[in-house]
């Protein structure tokens, strides 16, 4: 054949099929162009080095992942469409003359030409996104802004742009096998192939009820926060398994329920309405599944990273109520690295570190209290708690887990508490989760022995740092040392060198809390630097060590809104390309119902119905097919509600209304949004029905 020919048989067909080919280009763009700006904030050392820059390390590491699964994908599902859609030209050209080869080499031209486009296109916009986007991690991490035009990096630019490139060459291979194994005349009557009434798919509906339900039942059930992200992930896949059977097998199901029925289907209004969507469902099912399942990705993301962004500070008000924790110990060790002795540093010398540093960096110390505590696990069977061994298996070593603070009632009155008057069996209770303020026994057990619960405290002086792993977590005042010993030495027996220790600290509260993290830092170093002169006047001696242990509410509240920080942000990119997904898929699917339906409207014409009749039977089962995703991805985060509270309380979030209302605007925003991009693709589809 003529030079050329082949090359421009295949510009022509991308300027013919623009309505296909342009939405293609632009989706493999958008997404190269995020994976690039995911990719290189994963590797870029000066992103890296702010303060909380590991967060971003790690979250972005998991984005690459999940943006190489979703690309491809869509972009598996756009080409695997267009095929669909042009079978009957395929069909064509070989009647034509034109053999597989050549429809194939046609095919490679296409190929060659949009993916060009489109990683050029996604790498430009990738570089001028990128620094966008680190000026968005600067201020969400609070950190001093990245200065200079340096976001080109060109290993990430080959490594993004040679993934992309794979994808289309792998697509291609696909594509040439397909048009290999068809006859010319499956290739013309493609378009006509399905139009048998569709079947119940019993196996299918009987499993995705079960997948369904189980995962909402994991849902609704588990109480354990750290059993609860262990669940979360099983319930995720066994939702993403029910949600597509059930619109494969489900919805086929109930329509040919209704057409059974013969009061409700023999009706001018429901004919043609169930009729008409007992063949879109089976058409566009897994579709409208992954409508679904993107749309509850886009609400589970925006609402939970938002929730931890907006309640960081609270978060950090809420573990930190005094501005700085200091412990030390001193260890001496034999040269076989045998543990010789081990004593905590006295009060008086922690308390002098820390007026010292305190004065040294401009700091007014309003309030400064010695606090002592002992935090041990148990296991609970109905308020029966026992110390025990793990054997390896974490989900059971979770289930009924128990964290009791101890503090003496000496100590609970020094800490501000009022007087208790405790005898050696009794003991005051605090819950410290603030979800379970309520107590509903009066008498628990501890390694046999029984403690009558004489008060429940409203409030707990001490945070261990432990609250957020258990549910059932509770502070307990005692009635003296010795009853605290008698604990101590419980569970040693049991767990020997993995026994829990006392802490012994200084908690030090300073007037006004506005101070940066710059001067925590500041603080910390001349703290630590008395410390160590304290504990060795002379040198220190080998196998001497000083265990030094200090947090400052500002190195809390940095940590924190970098970890928010980098979810945010990592939460904003994937719900955008989720959404960016549904919107491609709603697009593509309005053509493909638009060509469908073209015909259905002749038809139902022809039999007597008049046009606005015609319409409204459409416009009806168009609603319903295209709504059906939001109504079950709204349904979807209502279940994952329950779980997804107890993930989040392990990330240091405890406010469940802050949580509530994030993802009532989160839905009410999506909703709106999606309504937009149904009536913005609506109008091709018209466009082609008339």
């Amino acid at each position: 054949m003529k030079r050329g020919f082949f090359l421009k048989l295949a510009r022509s067909n991308i300027s013919k099929n623009r309505r296909f080919f342009l939405p293609r280009i632009l989706s493999e763009a958008g997404l190269l162009c995020v994976f690039y700006i995911v990719f290189t904030l994963r590797t870029d050392e000066r992103i890296l080095q702010l303060r909380g820059g590991q967060y971003i390390e790690v979250f972005m590491s998991i984005g690459v992942a999940v943006m190489m699964l979703l690309s491809v994908i869509l972009l598996f599902y756009i080409n695997s469409f267009l095929m669909k859609q042009r079978k009957r030209e395929f069909g064509v050209y070989n009647i034509l003359g034109l053999e597989k080869r050549h429809i194939c080499r046609v095919l490679f031209h296409e190929t060659a030409l949009s993916s060009l486009a489109s990683v050029v296109l996604g790498l430009a916009l990738g570089t001028l996104f990128y620094k966008l986007c680190s000026l968005l991690i600067c201020q969400l991490l609070n950190a001093e802004i990245v200065l200079g035009f340096y976001f080109i990096n060109a290993r990430s630019l080959a490594l993004s742009g040679a993934f992309f490139l794979v994808l289309d060459v792998v697509a291609y291979g696909v594509n040439c096998v397909t048009i290999a194994r068809l006859k010319p005349v499956e290739m013309l009557s493609s378009a006509n192939v399905g139009e048998r009434e569709p079947k119940v798919k019993w196996p299918l509906l009987v499993l995705g009820l079960l997948a369904l339900g189980g995962g909402y039942y994991i849902s609704l059930t588990t109480q354990n926060p750290l059993k609860a992200i262990v669940l979360f992930f099983v319930a995720v896949i066994l939702v993403i398994i029910g949600t597509y059977f059930l619109f494969v097998a489900g919805s086929i199901f109930v329509l040919k329920a209704l057409k059974k029925n013969r009061r409700f289907y023999y009706n001018k209004k429901h004919m043609p309405a169930v009729s008409g969507l007992l063949y879109r469902m089976k058409q566009n099912a897994v579709g409208l599944a992954s409508i679904a399942i993107l749309a509850t990705g886009v609400l589970v993301m925006i609402s939970t990273t938002v929730s931890l962004y907006a309640g960081a500070e609270e978060t950090v008000k809420r573990n930190y109520p005094q501005d700085y924790y200091l412990s030390a110990r001193y260890m001496q060790w034999s040269d076989e690295g045998v543990l010789l002795h081990s004593e905590d540093m006295p009060r008086e010398t922690l308390l002098r570190a820390v007026e010292q540093g305190a004065g040294k960096n401009g700091l007014t110390i309003k309030e400064m209290d010695f606090q002592e505590y002992l935090t041990v696990s148990y296991k609970n069977e109905n308020g029966v708690l026992y110390c025990r061994q793990a054997d390896g298996n974490a989900a059971d070593s979770l289930k009924g887990l128990s964290v009791m603070t101890y503090i003496t009632q000496e100590m609970y009155r020094s800490l501000g508490g009022e007087e208790l008057n405790l005898a050696e069996d009794e003991i005051a209770v605090c819950p410290m989760d603030i979800r379970q303020r309520g107590l509903d026994r009066t008498e628990i057990t501890i390694e046999g022995d029984s403690y009558q619960v004489k008060t429940v405290l409203p409030e707990f002086p001490i945070r261990s740092g432990m609250e957020e792993l258990s549910t059932n977590c509770y502070g307990v005042v005692v009635a003296d040392e010795s009853v605290l010993a008698h604990l101590y030495d419980q569970q040693k027996q049991v767990y020997g060198n993995a026994a829990s220790d006392y802490t012994r600290r200084i908690a030090a509260s300073f007037a006004g809390r506005g101070a940066n993290g710059d001067v925590g830092e500041k603080l910390e170093r001349d703290v630590k630097a008395y410390l160590k002169e304290a504990a060795f006047p002379q040198q220190q001696e080998p196998g001497e060590s000083l265990i030094i242990t200090g947090n400052t509410v500002w190195g809390a509240r940095e940590s924190v809104t970098a970890m928010c920080g980098a979810l945010l942000f990592l939460g904003i990119i994937l719900g955008l390309v989720c959404l960016f997904a549904t919107v491609l898929i709603v697009y593509y699917k309005q053509i493909s119902e638009g060509y469908e339906d073209r015909a259905r409207f002749q038809i139902m014409q022809k039999v007597g119905m008049s046009r606005r009749e015609v319409k409204s039977t459409i416009n009806s089962q168009v609603l319903l097919v295209f709504f059906l995703p939001l109504v079950v991805a709204g349904m979807h985060l209502a279940f994952a509600f329950p779980i997804l509270e107890k993930v989040l309380h392990i990330l240091l979030l405890s406010s469940t209304s802050l949580f509530v209302v994030c993802s009532l605007v989160t839905f009410g925003v999506f909703a709106a949004v999606y309504t937009l991009i149904y009536m913005a693709t609506a109008r091709t589809y018209y466009k082609i029905v008339r």
